[in-house]
């Protein structure tokens, strides 16, 4: 059982790291899965014989047809944990994500059924993730805020919400699904400067927008 939750996890951290870019290098999942670099290339290892992932040296990871199955049930188990824990108990925004990961690893087919229609059939997680099973992974139309051209106006659509970047973005109060505005980037000191609406420009850490999707706006 301790080696299938590893597996998911690693098949949940390579499916988020890979939406709106090509692969996702072993720094990536080493950061995220918070492990050595030896455990990331062993369990790599052990994914692409499963057939999950497609392994290139120096290049990265990406997910095989079969893994991205698996990856987008994994998300939306994930997601639909990450709502009931914000709606029905109320817990902080950053402490959802982890308590969430823990609560999906458990759930059966049933559970997550029952959970799904007494949720009423929830659309979105609260951090802007989808949670229907043909978008999940979609990222054709997603444009991370890191990669928006300067003078740009976006929808703030999704971000990956690890902890630290939940507590950042709630201290910044950026409006999530709402139309922001890409002044310019300063990539000498790492950041980006954005403004919406009547609010101030607010100075972004290029590291951050890098784990922001964003969509075209109509605007």
């Amino acid at each position: 059982m301790n080696m299938l939750r590893q597996q998911n996890k690693y098949l949940r951290i390579i499916a988020e790291c890979n939406f709106a870019r090509p692969r996702v290098s072993n720094k990536q999942i080493i950061r995220f899965a918070q492990v050595s670099p030896a455990s990331v290339t062993e369990m790599t290892r052990h994914l692409q014989l499963a057939g999950w992932v497609h392994r290139r040296r120096y290049t990265g990871v990406t997910l095989t047809t079969k893994g991205q199955a698996l990856a987008g049930k994994l998300l939306e188990r994930y997601r639909l944990c990450e709502v009931f824990l914000a709606q029905q108990l109320k817990l902080p925004l950053p402490q959802i994500p982890g308590q969430a990961w823990a609560m999906a690893a458990t759930l059966t087919p049933e559970t997550t059924t029952a959970l799904t229609t007494f949720l009423d059939h929830p659309q979105t997680s609260p951090f802007g993730g989808s949670l229907n099973p043909t978008d999940i992974l979609n990222d054709s139309e997603m444009t991370r805020l890191s990669e928006v051209a300067p003078d740009t106006t976006v929808i703030f659509h999704h971000y990956l919400e690890t902890p630290d970047m939940v507590t950042y973005l709630e201290h910044l109060e950026l409006p999530l699904g709402q139309p922001i505005h890409l002044i310019k980037q300063d990539p000498a000191l790492n950041l980006l400067y954005i403004d919406w609406n009547d609010h101030d420009t607010v100075a972004l850490d290029l590291a951050a927008a890098d784990y922001i999707y964003t969509q075209a706006s109509t605007e």
